[in-house]
């Protein structure tokens, strides 16, 4: 009498197919995350720069002059003061406090990598450029 031996487990074409539908899978979902995480790195930095703007205004106010404020009072007593932010503002591409470049008086945009910040006054105060990069639809 011989013995019916039962096969246990899956063949080697069904785990191939396996992997290969689980490759496929992959390879559709990981361009779409890092889609994703793009778009959300540059949401948050140009939210980011959208409050730093707003200080600046503040900061207008507050003075009570028609003059916004020089590139060291904005990284000085804006940015990085408890009077503008309870918590400065981070970068989302480099993870550290939002820096800013003193842009030169005849800059046209901003060199550098994504999270780039760059701002200057005019000579007589009373108009300021900024350059982003990305670029967050700022004046």
């Amino acid at each position: 009498m011989r013995k019916e031996r039962k096969m246990r487990g899956f063949t080697l074409v069904e785990l191939l197919i396996v992997l290969l539908i689980l490759g496929i899978l992959i390879g559709l979902a990981v361009p779409r995350y890092l889609t994703a995480l793009e778009q959300s790195r540059k949401t948050t930095f140009c939210s980011n720069v959208r409050s730093i703007v707003s200080a600046i205004e503040t900061y207008r106010m507050n003075e009570g002059t028609q003059k916004y404020p020089d590139y060291n009072t904005l990284t000085t007593t804006i940015i990085n003061s408890a009077s503008y932010f309870s918590q400065a503002p981070i970068n989302p591409y480099t993870g550290t406090v939002m820096t800013v470049t003193e842009l030169d008086p005849t800059a046209t945009s901003t060199s550098g990598g994504n999270g780039t910040f760059a701002y200057r006054t005019s000579t007589d105060a009373l108009d300021y450029v900024i350059y982003t990069n990305p670029d967050c639809g700022i004046r």
